[in-house]
């Protein structure tokens, strides 16, 4: 499972809260992700015991799934205030 592509909002949409709501979800989730990513890159590494590709992948998928939890309780301030920039956007004018 990956995060899903953010979904395209026309203007009549702008008018519908739950999809405002889901499309602000969805990009700071993937801001999340992002600033997780970079994270995980001041990890230090050991050569002691090589990582397969399939560890990687599975902590990628990992830290996606984390950014979407983290979205839905402690970023909701966050998602909010995309939210509210949204639906207040001059693209709806």
């Amino acid at each position: 499972m990956s995060l899903s592509p953010i979904s395209l909002l026309t203007p009549k949409d702008l008018g519908t809260k739950d999809k405002i709501e889901k499309v602000a979800e969805q990009f700071a989730a993937v801001l999340v992700s992002q600033a997780f990513d970079e994270m995980q890159k001041n990890v230090l590494k050991s050569s002691l015991i090589p990582q397969s590709q399939a560890e990687k992948w599975y902590k990628q998928w990992l830290m996606e799934i984390y950014s979407q939890q983290a979205v839905k309780t402690s970023f909701k301030p966050l998602t909010n205030m995309i939210a509210s920039q949204l639906a207040n956007s001059e693209y709806k004018k």
